[in-house]
């Protein structure tokens, strides 16, 4: 039977670090704020802090002791030992994707996190290892990977390192006895040169893009990170009585008003500054960017001060999103994600294909990526009566806000009625997103894929391929009815499951639509 392993024991520093950035608030504000006060809350509060505090570190080297994993033949078991056990597996055909994260602890230390997610609902939807050496965290992901190519489909395994590769080919080809005896012996010459020749076969890791310096500038203009520079501006000043320079401030900015000049002078310093910190914001988060892909997997790096690492199965995908934000679309610019089954919200980020690529380069890159996946720029658009049902369908959002102004009548910079204008600007905001909405809208379906478009202000583009749609319903209201108008909707699995809707399209084109999807069974392959 398999030995079952544990984290690394800087696991338990780790731990130690986060215990107290959670408990320096309290003991701050009850043994230093609250240092003299008598009350009977803030003297027991100390006591049940310093309590809490014991017990917490006392637990740590027993969560890392008690906390074991071990790689089975068809699972992985998770192990937890202390009054109870608990035990769970997870088979290796439930996992969809791996995700490492690599902050500053780990990287002082030379260690890594690692996630693997799964298409299972609930709390145990995911496994995590805290810390794990960088050899082990690849050596767990690789043979997590070799497992599924098994079971799954014929793709090679994936492997980085001479190690990797010799412990997956002696899991293949001998039995575990004979692991522990070949564990107990060092590599022959002639086995050495054996597993060199056999990974040479592995595939090759294709680097797809890294942004360069010019996408790095637009990235921080597209993302209006300069503009966190303003809510750090205004607290600072709202904080200066605390700090009785409030005599000093109004001195300052009287005399920055009083020439044009000076103010000229003092804006353009302003812009270079919050551009500059926008640029280095940019470049920490965005700076080591790289999509890269095999003949089995795709691969996203991200960070460089904490360093994001996620990868997935190509046959894992069930559908690409593409949004372009007005911004993004006056620059040039969109935004590609991957839906995937399990995961979290956190993933949303991390499985973005580099949130702001150059819309020329997006449909080469996913054609790259996913072979199978075929981007088209014919699309139909929607039939003209649909205009009619997005200039009358009443808007709930304009008319609740509309009552709220009425019986509020803000005043702003004592502009005497002006909720009615309020009113009125919300009212062309919303039809005019509805007017780019219909202008906007595109549907198209062929043998394999759907592909819908919608969206206003902000578009977002779906494809998918048949067999990744777990569901699709088609309804119709009775204006829609009267116009032979209807609306469909697509299910992929995700985390929360991705529901796609696409509104006033042909009534006939949605009863092809049922058709081509009911056409999907003899496509279905359970295990993706």
């Amino acid at each position: 039977m398999k030995e079952s392993k544990r984290n690394h024991p800087l696991m338990m520093i780790q731990e130690f670090g986060k215990l107290i950035k959670n408990s320096l608030f309290f003991f701050i504000f009850l043994f230093v704020i609250k240092a003299g006060s008598e009350a009977w809350f803030f003297v027991y509060g100390r006591y049940v802090v310093i309590g809490l505090f014991i017990m917490t570190l006392l637990s740590i080297p027993i969560k890392w002791f008690a906390r074991t994993y071990k790689l089975e033949e068809t699972s992985i078991q998770m192990t937890r030992s202390f009054f109870t056990t608990t035990k769970q597996t997870i088979p290796y055909s439930k996992i969809q994707h791996v995700r490492r994260k690599t902050n500053v602890f780990h990287r002082l230390f030379s260690v890594t996190s690692l996630t693997v997610e799964t298409s299972i609902q609930g709390e145990d939807s995911s496994i995590n290892f805290p810390v794990l050496g960088n050899e082990e965290a690849e050596t767990v992901e690789a043979k997590i990977q070799m497992k599924i190519d098994k079971d799954g489909s014929s793709t090679p395994a994936i492997a980085e390192t001479p190690k990797v590769l010799e412990e997956m080919e002696e899991e293949n080809s001998r039995t575990e006895q004979e692991v522990l005896e070949k564990e107990e012996n060092t590599l022959s010459v002639e086995r050495v040169a054996e597993v060199e020749a056999e990974a040479e076969d592995f595939p090759v890791k294709t680097v797809h893009f890294t942004p360069a310096k010019k996408e790095i500038l637009k990235a921080s203009l597209a993302s209006l990170s300069f503009l966190a520079v303003i809510p750090l501006v205004g607290s600072l000043l709202s904080k200066s009585e605390e700090f009785h320079i409030e005599k000093q401030v109004d001195g300052l900015v009287s005399f920055i008003l009083e020439s044009p000049w000076v103010t000229a002078v003092t804006l353009v310093f302003l812009i270079l500054i919050a551009g500059g910190i926008g640029i280095v914001r940019t470049f920490v988060k965005y700076g080591k960017y790289e999509i890269a892909s095999d003949d089995g997997q795709i691969y996203i790096t991200k960070g460089v001060v904490e360093e994001n690492y996620f990868s997935i199965k190509k046959e894992r995908v069930q559908a690409v999103l593409i949004e372009q934000t007005l911004v993004k679309r006056m620059m040039g610019l969109a935004s590609v994600r991957l839906v995937c089954a399990g995961g979290s919200g956190e993933d949303t980020e991390v499985s973005s294909l580099f949130p702001f690529l150059p819309i020329r380069r997006v449909t080469s890159l996913i054609g790259e990526l996913l072979p199978e996946y075929h981007l088209t720029e014919k699309m139909e658009r929607l039939p003209k009566r649909a205009l009619w049902i997005r200039i009358l369908k009443p808007s709930w959002i304009w008319i609740i806000a509309t009552i709220i102004l009425y019986f509020v009548k803000p005043e702003p910079f004592n502009i005497e009625s002006a909720w009615w204008q309020i009113s009125l600007l919300l009212s062309l905001t919303i039809m005019t997103s509805r007017l780019m909405d219909f202008s906007q809208s595109r549907y198209h379906m062929n043998d394999q894929f759907m592909q819908l478009r919608s969206g206003g202000f902000t578009t977002n583009l779906y494809l998918s391929k048949r067999n990744k749609i777990i569901e699709m319903e088609a309804s119709r209201t009775i204006f829609q009815k009267m116009l032979g108008l209807a609306s469909v909707n697509t299910v992929n699995r995700a985390n929360p499951v991705r529901h796609t809707t696409m509104d006033d399209v042909p009534s006939e084109w949605v009863t092809g639509a049922h058709q081509w999807y009911m056409s999907r069974n003899k496509e279905i392959n359970i295990s993706k």
